[in-house]
């Protein structure tokens, strides 16, 4: 059986959200898969600072073409042997013990399993100040939307010999795939809401080809500074205080 859990992760200039992704990934995982797209900020330098036993790989890829960051990552996969998961600098997992975690992905028997997505959306008031990098970011934040789009934001594990993903990696072809009980991706779509978030937003459209717009792959991304504020409140109207839910309070106590 797998003993291991290992996370590829795809970035460009991504030193803002890297400062809490990596610190709260490198104690879940045994090892990551940085692939990096050509970033110019402070990104390899924090890999290198604060994962130093994690591989930088070079993308093939000059933009982020959907159907050739698929096929990198389950190339990349092919070559390891145990529980992988592919996550985005916004996507955090998050189980409250590592051990009983991968026991539960052994005893099941299932080779694929999709973690529960929770989307998260700060309030319209404005209750937070904008976050500390050296405290945990979901320690930091609450406020969220879990399952917002039904199995959109789930994110898999598995232990194929890549995910078999359909674009964007939000379905796979593998038939042999169920639900892990106590596992969530957290997914920081509107969360922190500031300066820096919005910056981010708005430029990924301009990394992402013309012919993934033409197909609707990514069209979430293709939004102006005024439709960006309007998702952004129609889904904050909804948002909710997740310290209330029992079933996962202890993500962020």
């Amino acid at each position: 059986m797998p003993s291991k859990l290992i996370v590829f992760c795809h970035y460009y200039n991504e030193a803002y959200m890297l400062k809490w992704w990596l610190k709260h990934h490198y104690q879940l995982f045994d090892h990551g898969v940085m692939i990096d797209y050509g970033s110019t900020d402070t990104s390899n330098k924090l890999i290198r600072q604060m994962a130093p036993n994690w591989e930088i790989r070079k993308s093939r890829n000059k933009v982020f073409d959907i159907r050739g960051c698929d096929a990198e990552i389950m190339d990349f996969e092919r070559e390891f042997n145990c529980w992988k998961m592919v996550l985005n600098t916004t996507e955090f997992l998050c189980v409250q013990n590592k051990a009983a975690f991968l026991s539960r992905l052994n005893k099941h028997g299932h080779s694929m399993y999709r973690t529960t997505g929770i989307s998260m959306i700060d309030p319209l008031r404005p209750i937070y100040k904008d976050p500390s990098p050296s405290i945990p970011l979901v320690k930091q934040r609450h406020h969220g939307i879990v399952q917002l789009e039904s199995f959109f934001r789930d994110r898999f594990i598995h232990k194929c010999s890549n995910g078999a993903y359909g674009p964007g990696r939000h379905t796979s072809r593998n038939p042999d795939q169920a639900y892990l009980s106590g596992a969530y991706t957290l997914h920081f779509r509107f969360s922190p809401w500031n300066k820096e978030m919005i910056r981010r937003k708005l430029f990924i459209q301009t990394r992402i080809p013309q012919s993934d717009k033409e197909k609707g792959w990514g069209k979430q991304h293709f939004v102006t500074r005024t439709e960006l504020e309007q998702e952004y409140r129609k889904m904050a109207a909804r948002t909710e205080d997740l310290r209330k839910r029992h079933d996962i309070r202890w993500i962020f106590e």
